[in-house]
């Protein structure tokens, strides 16, 4: 649906109301995306179904469906059923509802395939520099002391930490002689 907004936002241009889209078509969408079936994925309702739900005139309904489809939002597959007990002579099938397709537009797809590609090296190697000055930006002295490996070194390091502690007071003034 965000794609669908950003896509209208784009494609509008100075002094009109809509972009490509329209605002009706985006009720269109939404309402396609609220009424899908939610374990099976069944989307087949009819003009009359649409406008009905979103307070708009069949017309219009059939104008949004359009642009939608021209942008690559959707796509339908027309349906008919054999009419029972029809005369040789009359229509032998009706129109039922359409079954509408949710598609993704290509520039929705290239930015849901950017989002989910694995990174390549120069992309980890800068997200692990990043990690790495975090962790030292909010280590402690006692956190860096705690990773040393050489438990004699760690010794060392504890006792150097403690000579300039008490060397050097917290107010950061040494007291005169």
């Amino acid at each position: 649906m965000r794609a669908a907004e950003d896509f209208d936002h784009q494609t509008k241009l100075p002094g009109k109301r809509n972009g490509a889209l329209g605002a009706v078509a985006l009720e269109v969408l939404r309402c396609l995306l609220r009424m899908r079936g939610r374990k099976t994925g069944r989307l087949d309702l009819s003009y009359q179904q649409i406008a009905d739900k979103i307070h708009r005139s069949r017309s219009a309904v059939g104008a949004a469906l359009d642009r939608l489809k021209k942008c690559g939002f959707i796509d339908w597959i027309r349906r008919c059923q054999p009419i029972e007990d029809a005369q040789p002579d009359e229509q032998q099938t009706e129109q039922i509802p359409n079954a509408y397709i949710l598609v993704q537009p290509p520039t929705v797809r290239e930015c849901v395939r950017r989002m989910l590609r694995r990174p390549n090296e120069f992309v980890r190697a800068v997200a692990e520099k990043f990690a790495r000055q975090k962790k030292i930006d909010t280590a402690t002295v006692d956190d860096v002391i705690a990773e040393v490996q050489s438990p004699e070194l760690r010794a060392i390091l504890a006792r150097v930490r403690a000579f300039v502690d008490s060397a050097n007071p917290p107010s950061g003034q040494t007291e005169a002689l």
